[in-house]
């Protein structure tokens, strides 16, 4: 899916430069001035507007955007499904001209157009849109992998840019290759249906003729013949959900698509890399709660040459400018997993704030490589104990073009729609990615919104792959551990349980929430009208390694925290409980499904309980020599749901909302359960429910959507009996708690931040 943003804000400052706007939402442009250029690029970083309107197509502002970038490393919001490591450029080239080229000379009459490079506009009974390619969705029956083609973008900008290369012996048939930045394969049909799709290699594409579209018609205007069937190429517009997917399967010509091809300039040749850190520049900003409403921790990342002697600082104001207070933190050294890489990890806790103030703040970790960085100027509005309470909560969104990083900022950055944003976990896909450079650019990319909102992440199955195994997590989410400052930077533990008590109290709200949990695995938080517990449930589905001591330590403390929360009703009225993985949904039973490729990467792309992309996973596990955990989803599922449902039930929460599955569900309040499914609807309404009501908003930003009918065959094949509302649109939730006895919930969707769903509940 890709949509054009149309952004007109421009912020910056020294340390990073911002490009966004406001008018739509997903992923914004982020231009990070202060990186280091590759090394490869000896003459440093070439100009965004001297490659051309290619380069400019690839930021999510158009060329606007690429003329405010520069020469400066960035992230544009179009490439960063394939750009996944963070900031990135061209690399100048100062002995050549790389844009303005002119198009190549035909060398051979029978293919004119060998070489060069257009968008495809589809003008059949003048449709008026550009062809381009899918990152994730795909046709009816086919898996959500992405790259398939349809017709449906609006503008030239999201067009799919197609080199064309002849084929020799056949007058003017040609090749088709996509040049769009990371997704470079050749067009061809799959062998279901003949869908056109751009991912594969030249001995597998397809051969296509270009066949002027008949008198009366301009130049440059054809219909395209697949040469190995002879059928025409043209679009879906029945039986294949409104896609207009291309397809190579028409046999009769006046149903043959008739594109004209517009030229899109010359491919970009220029050599690129990713750049690197300044040496001590603060970086990977973000704002996190500090434990109670008033009280935020300032959190932020230096790379230098020396560890810092001192202690790292923050100043910050009421006005701006004004008159500074500084305040001192403490610095965590994280260490990869493949120990060639060393983070200062550095946090800087802030008490005593005047509730829903704006405070202007800058933070520098004080070493001896830094005693000038500074960061630029950001702001953020304290938290609050009372009053109405807004906050946007969603899981599982990483860097993808159509995320809600702009809808987050665009929510919080005047306090209309939150003042606090919650995830629900399955940060960055995954943190641990190339030696966490995916968790840099993951965190680089957050910081627009996140150092100007304060947040509250949740941990994920995915904050424990690729070699992180949770550390990043752990040791980049505040940790009260340090608190007193005598206690040591680095978690010396040997085992499981070690683990959950000195290197997992790295959370705020940890240590110093509402229930201290001494872990950010689980935890608890009050923020206005709610009371927040957040639940770690990566133990029963065996992610976790920390296993039996950290549910025993979860399941005694989520009684006491239910305890105190309840005797506090009075000035905190709602509890909320959340989680990664949700306890009821549609496809949470998956009996047959292992627990194992659910809780995977593969999972992620093609289904959690895509039965057949199950099989092939475990049989790629067995071919590596790994032995079968033999656990189902549903025998996790329903652990889970025996140990804390009733102890959820008595605590009388109000409701639950979790991620994992890439959709939107809500529930009716039933009965608890003993499976997935759920149990029985006790009633078609939210006016004083006496069961938790289940939301899953798992649709963030993730590699690929779910669907209702993954578990099929199964009860719960499509919905389950106490299914309410679904949706597939990328999207997040929304809170509004306006007092004692109301509190809405929001679903919205990415692309347009326009409402999909919405209920209240209400207690009287």
């Amino acid at each position: 899916m890709r949509s054009s943003l149309g952004w007109k804000g421009v912020v910056h400052g020294a340390g990073l430069l911002w490009a966004l706007g406001l008018a739509s939402a997903n992923m914004y442009d982020v231009v990070e001035d202060t990186k280091v250029p590759p090394a490869t690029c000896v003459d440093g970083c070439a100009t965004w507007t001297s490659l051309g309107a290619s380069a400019s197509a690839l930021f999510a502002d158009g060329a606007s955007a690429a003329v405010t970038a520069a020469a400066s490393c960035a992230q544009p919001g179009k490439a960063v499904n394939s750009r996944t490591l963070g900031a990135w450029c061209y690399c100048a080239n100062k002995s050549t001209t790389t844009a303005g080229t002119p198009p190549n000379t035909p060398a051979d009459p029978d293919h004119p157009l060998d070489g060069d490079t257009f968008g495809m506009f589809n003008i059949y009974n003048s449709e008026d849109l550009w062809v381009s390619f899918t990152f994730t969705a795909g046709p009816p029956g086919e898996p959500g992998v992405g790259e398939y083609l349809r017709a449906t973008y609006a503008s030239q900008s999201d067009a799919m840019p197609i080199r064309f290369e002849s084929v020799p012996g056949k007058p003017h048939t040609y090749l088709l290759f996509n040049e769009w930045p990371g997704y470079q394969h050749y067009i061809a049909g799959v062998d279901t249906g003949d869908w056109l799709r751009a991912d594969f290699n030249k001995s597998h594409a397809m051969a296509v003729e270009l066949v002027p579209a008949g008198q009366g018609v301009g130049d440059g205007e054809y219909v395209m013949v697949d040469t190995s069937s002879g059928l025409y190429i043209s679009f879906c517009v029945s039986s294949c959900d409104s896609g207009k997917w291309l397809k190579a399967a028409y046999a009769d010509r006046s149903d043959a698509m008739v594109v004209k091809l517009v030229p899109m300039g010359p491919p970009i040749t220029n050599p690129w890399g990713y750049c690197t850190s300044t040496n001590g520049t603060p970086e990977q900003i973000n704002v996190q709660l500090g434990g109670e409403p008033t009280a935020v921790v300032l959190a932020f990342v230096t790379f230098e040459a020396t560890a810092p002697e001192d202690a790292p600082l923050s100043r910050i104001t009421t006005t701006t400018p004004g008159s500074w207070i500084e305040h001192t933190g403490v610095t965590h050294v994280h260490t990869t997993a493949a120990k060639d890489r060393t983070y200062y990890m550095h946090f800087v806790r802030v008490t005593n704030l005047t509730p829903r103030e704006r405070y202007y703040y800058q933070v520098k970790s004080n070493g001896q490589s830094s005693t000038s960085n500074w960061s630029t100027t950001f702001s953020f509005r304290a938290g609050y104990a009372t009053g109405e309470t807004k906050v946007a909560i969603w899981g599982d969104m990483g860097v993808y073009e159509y995320n809600n990083m702009g809808n987050v900022y665009a929510d919080c950055a005047d306090g209309t729609a939150s003042d606090l944003a919650i995830h629900l976990g399955d940060h960055a896909y995954n943190m641990g990615e190339s030696d966490e450079m995916r968790g840099d650019g993951y965190m680089s990319a957050w910081q627009r919104a996140l150092a100007n909102c304060p947040w509250l992440p949740v941990v994920g199955n995915h904050e424990y792959y690729d070699g992180a195994e949770l550390g990043r997590y752990l040791d980049q989410m505040w940790g009260g551990r340090v608190w007193p400052a005598n206690e040591t930077d680095r978690s010396t533990a040997t085992h499981a349980l070690g683990a959950l008590l000195s290197r997992g109290n790295q959370h705020g709200v940890g240590l110093h929430g509402s229930s201290p949990s001494n872990t950010s695995r689980f935890f608890s938080a009050d923020f206005g009208l709610i009371h927040f517990v957040a639940l770690d449930l990566n133990v029963y589905y065996g992610v976790d390694p920390c296993g039996e001591p950290c549910r025993v330590a979860q399941l005694a403390w989520l009684k006491d925290d239910l305890a105190a929360a309840n005797a506090n009703r009075d000035a905190v009225p709602w509890v909320i409980a959340m989680s990664h993985y949700p306890f009821y949904c549609t496809g949470c039973y998956a009996k047959q499904m292992d627990a194992e490729y659910y809780e995977s990467n593969e999972a992620e792309i093609f289904g959690n309980a895509n039965r057949t992309a199950a099989r092939e996973f475990a049989s790629a596990q067995l071919k590596g020599g790994r032995t079968p955990s033999n656990r189902t989803v549903q025998s996790s599922s329903d652990a889970s749901i025996k140990d804390l449902m009733p102890v959820i039930t008595a605590g009388k929460v109000d409701m639950y909302i979790a991620g994992h599955w890439h959709y939107y569900e809500s529930l009716w309040p039933s009965t608890p359960g003993t499976t997935g499914t759920g149990g029985t609807v006790l009633q078609k309404s939210f006016v004083n429910p006496t069961v938790p009501v289940h939301v899953t908003t798992g649709n963030g930003g993730p590699p690929g959507a779910d669907n209702f009918r993954e578990d099929c065959p199964g009860p719960d094949c499509g919905s389950i009996p106490s299914t309410r509302f679904q949706s597939t649109a990328f999207g997040y939730g929304r809170l509004t708690a306006y007092n004692k006895t109301h509190i809405k919930y929001q679903q919205i969707a990415n692309a347009n931040s326009t409402l999909i769903d919405e209920f209240f509940v209400v207690k009287t």
